[in-house]
């Protein structure tokens, strides 16, 4: 009876699956949440390229901060973020807007990660 029962491999298959499968979900849940992360990362820097450069250049579309602002929040295509993120001055090297945003990475299995990011954008006023 007893090697009957060990060379039945029924259900080998089941198990192997149930100890492999969390660690693939969390792959590819990974590697979703990194491309997000990029994305975020990407459109903010756009954002705060593109700001500063309307701050320097277009005085009649970013004459004030909280209109720069306002551009900044425009510009980060499908991203949902509060104009308070932005902050805009003027420095020695032109108009220099900032951004510092928090992303929070979820991973099911794992607990939730915030990851700060932060872009800058310096656009010489003429």
């Amino acid at each position: 009876m007893i090697r009957r029962l060990a060379r039945n491999a029924e259900g080998t298959t089941a198990v192997e699956f149930a100890l492999t499968a969390p660690f693939f979900i969390v792959l590819v849940f990974s590697i979703g949440q990194y491309g997000l992360f990029l994305w975020t990362r990407l459109g903010l820097q756009h954002a705060v390229d593109l700001s500063a450069r309307c701050a320097s250049l277009m005085q009649t579309t970013c004459p004030d901060t909280g209109s720069t602002q306002a551009y900044a929040v425009s510009q980060a295509y499908g991203l949902n973020i509060d104009p308070s993120v932005f902050s805009v001055s003027k420095d020695a090297c032109g108009q220099n807007v900032t951004a510092a945003y928090t992303y929070t990475i979820a991973i099911p299995f794992l607990p939730s990660m915030p990851v700060n990011i932060a872009a800058t954008s310096c656009f010489p006023t003429y």
